[in-house]
């Protein structure tokens, strides 16, 4: 009795069918659980059950025979004597989940049925349903309370949850609080649900919160099932037990899949991957278990949820070392599942009758929900953080290469401007009188600066190609005009006949094709360069495969083939590297940057096109490209495309051009050097030239002798040639405008962008060549 009077008196525990309660203060310590031994009268339904010889079994548990023989399917009366203080007017009971159709009777009266019972699988029609009953008024203290139970539909049998005993108050106290907590876990979950699909739709990158709210969505819903107090099943019309026993099982698997994508999406390290799909088979397993009766499928489902534990204990793996490696929120994780799993695990024992406790798991998902909020809140904030210094790295990189940009175009303008002068007066005195020994000299001094000139070229094209803002223009080729006329000025250049050069069409070509024919000639001349560079004797073929696509589309499959020395096989990786100069320790022809296949790889590929290489150390080399084209027609850009092509052939300076195109040309230039190299091509031309020094004079200039042509420097100290083209364009009165030709060494494309933007009709680049003062006015002439 000491006991009765502690602060948490112990429950007493039904003993051989009896538990006396005449001495618990429920108002004081509340209900009681009817847990302990029980009468089981084995196949009888009788409301007076007599058994002279009874047997008892244990509750919440398994049915059993003498509290150790478990009994298989069948129907059964359990029967406890509850004694009670007769001055309590009344008591109120709470039923545990019993499985499948149960009966509660007090002194022989039903007080509440559950299903339909049955003597067989047909005749029961099984149902779970957890109430409040009022238990009669018994004025000798003594309770008579039985409950029968059919079990057909299930692979354990008997009462699974403690029946909770106590009075009218407590009793709806503790159904009201089981009630609110299980709303308050399904609010709970339900809203992680939404919040976190809506953060998926504001970061759609960020697919956690995607597979979160899956999780969180899924878990609520079965709340409604698996809670304390079963809620839907309350609401739902008897007979909808085995569709409900497979929908269960079907939200099982969707939830267990949605929680090892989650876990994937957060470690999604490959060496995980196993882990994850023996996960994914774990959890697809119970469907196979669809089709099967409902006792068979039970079964089924219970043994798979032991399998789903061990799945989780795999995931606790990258979880784990995602702690070692201090991963945000990684703990909060790990702790997540630790508990989830422990509520989890308590379930199954409940579940195959092994702990008579109330079904937990749900709140297992609320700590697991929470501590997963905590986990995303931990990694969206490193997240943010380590966004701002992407953020902050990213804008250093942008102005490390704007600054780079900006060296490269002033170095290569600073350095242009004296090349101008140097191959200029270089190709002035080679039309002088000079003896063998001076011409030599010429030749060396014509031969460095052309390599000085192509390694800024070289350079400045890798810039491009680097920075992304290498830039293709799409226009009309005569495919086999153009690659006659590439094979002949390389074959011009061998200086004996040592080495054969020929074309070969394997099938018939397009004529007309669309590319940006600058780089295609870049492409081939750096090709052909480096076959003749290392060709002693032999050959040199380039051959030349059509693969029609359609009637729009085609791939040329072009070979450069020569008998050359060869590249050793351990440095063919090395060939397209920057600066690899694969023959400098085999050959002495080691002239140029190491650039140029770098540069020839990225173009082919910018224009979708793909370069291989096989080679023979000692016996030769094949490059082989494969480039997607569009099949061109005579009237696309046909008079552009002309022009440009004809300069492969010139050759020879046409001294008598002004006779045949005359003009009154403007050069206008602040480098003085520059500005007489110029003078020099147009006298050599037959052009007497005006001459500026500065933006003021060009204007000048052009309002007295109102000249055709203007080759315009665009940097200038007073008047930049982008304003003096601005100034000319603005006079809406002239009577004609000049061609005006930017004259500049800047070669980015944003400088060419800028002076057509301003009014020039063209963009020529230092140094210059006279050739390209012939093209440019045969080009612009207009009679």
């Amino acid at each position: 009795m000491s006991c009765i009077h502690q602060d948490s008196p112990i429950p007493p525990n039904a003993k051989q069918g009896i538990i006396d309660l005449r001495n618990w203060n429920f108002e004081k310590d509340g209900n009681v659980f009817l847990n302990g031994e029980w009468v089981i009268h084995w196949k009888n339904l009788d409301p007076n059950p007599i058994n002279n010889y009874p047997s008892f079994t244990k509750i919440p548990g398994n049915w059993t025979e003498n509290l150790t023989e478990v009994l298989p399917n069948g129907y059964a009366t359990f029967q406890l004597k509850v004694l009670v203080n007769p001055k309590v007017k009344s008591f109120y009971l709470q039923n545990g989940v019993t499985r499948n159709a149960f009966r509660i009777l007090v002194s022989g009266e039903t007080i509440y049925e559950s299903g339909k019972l049955g003597t067989d699988i047909k005749s029961e029609v099984p149902n779970i349903s957890i109430q409040t009953v009022s238990i009669p008024k018994n004025d000798g203290g003594v309770i008579d309370l039985r409950v029968q139970v059919s079990c057909f539909h299930y692979h354990v049998c008997g009462i699974a949850t403690p029946y909770q005993f106590g009075t009218n108050e407590t009793i709806n106290k503790s159904f009201f609080e089981a009630t609110s907590r299980d709303i308050l876990v399904f609010a709970s979950l339900g809203t992680l649900a939404f919040f976190h699909f809506v953060l998926f739709l504001f970061w759609r990158d960020e697919k956690t919160h995607l597979y979160f709210s899956f999780v969180c969505f899924l878990a609520s819903i079965r709340i409604l099932s698996i809670g304390e107090t079963r809620l839907i099943y309350n609401y739902l019309p008897v007979g909808l037990y085995e569709i409900m026993i497979r929908i269960n099982g079907f939200t099982f698997t969707l939830l267990y899949l949605s929680f090892v994508r989650y876990v994937q999406e957060v470690y999604p390290d490959k060496k995980y991957q196993n882990i994850y799909l023996i996960n994914y088979l774990f959890a697809l397993l119970l469907l196979i278990g669809t089709p099967f009766p409902s006792t068979v499928y039970a079964k089924i489902q219970s043994y798979h949820l032991i399998l789903s534990l061990f799945g989780l204990f795999t995931l606790i793996y990258p979880i784990f070392h995602g702690v070692l490696i201090k991963k945000p929120g990684a703990k909060f994780f790990l702790f997540s599942l630790v508990a989830t799993m422990l509520l989890f695990s308590l379930d199954i024992l409940t579940e195959f009758a092994k702990k008579g406790t109330a079904y937990l798991a749900q709140y297992g998902f609320l700590v697991f929900g929470l501590s997963q909020a905590l986990f995303i809140a931990d990694r969206m904030i490193q997240n943010f953080k380590n966004k701002e210094k992407l953020k902050q790295e990213k804008e250093l990189a942008v102005a490390e290469v704007k600054f780079k940009s900006a060296f490269l175009s002033t170095m290569s303008h600073e350095i242009r401007t004296p090349m101008n002068g140097i191959l200029g007066m270089t190709q002035m005195l080679g039309q002088s009188n000079l003896n063998e020994e001076q011409k030599e000299y010429l030749s060396l001094i014509q031969f460095s600066g052309e390599n000085l000139l192509l390694l800024i070229n070289d350079i400045l094209d890798l810039t491009k190609l680097e920075a992304g803002k290498f830039e293709l223009r799409s226009e009309t080729v005569v495919l086999p005009k153009f690659l006659n006329d590439i094979v002949q000025l390389f074959r011009s250049k061998l200086k004996d006949n040592h080495v054969q050069f020929e074309l070969v069409f394997i099938n018939e070509p397009p004529t007309y094709i669309l590319t940006d024919q600058r780089r295609f000639t870049q492409i081939l001349s750096n090709l052909l360069g480096n076959a003749v560079k290392f060709t002693e004797q032999g050959k040199v073929t380039v051959s030349l495969k059509t693969i029609v696509l359609n009637t729009n589309k085609c791939i040329l499959r072009i070979q450069i083939i020569d008998t050359g020395i060869g590249i050793p096989e351990e440095k063919l990786p090395l060939l397209f590297q920057p600066f690899q100069q694969i023959h400098s320790h085999l050959s002495d022809k080691t002239t140029g940057t190491g650039l140029g296949l770098t540069i020839t790889k990225k173009i082919i590929e910018e224009m979708l096109g793909t370069i291989s290489i096989e080679s023979v150390f000692g016996k030769g080399s094949i490059f082989t490209i494969e480039l997607p084209v569009a099949i061109g027609s005579l009237e696309i850009n046909s008079e552009i495309q002309t022009e440009k092509q004809n300069i492969l052939n010139l050759t020879e300076w046409e001294k008598n051009l002004a006779s045949l195109y005359p003009l009154t040309i403007l050069i206008a230039d602040d480098d003085p050097i520059n500005l007489k190299v110029s003078q020099m091509f147009l006298k050599k031309l037959g052009y007497d030239a005006l001459l500026a020094e500065n933006g003021t004079q060009t204007l000048k200039l052009v309002e007295t002798e109102n000249p055709d042509f203007i080759f315009l420097d665009v940097q200038m100290p007073d008047l930049s040639g982008i304003e003096v083209t601005k100034q000319i364009r603005s006079q809406k009165n002239r009577r004609k405008q000049p061609i005006i030709i930017a004259l500049t060494a800047n070669v980015m494309e944003e400088e060419k962008e800028k002076c057509l933007t301003s009014g020039m009709d063209d963009f020529m680049t230092k140094p210059l060549l006279i050739q390209d003062l012939v093209f440019m006015i045969k080009k612009w002439f207009k009679g």
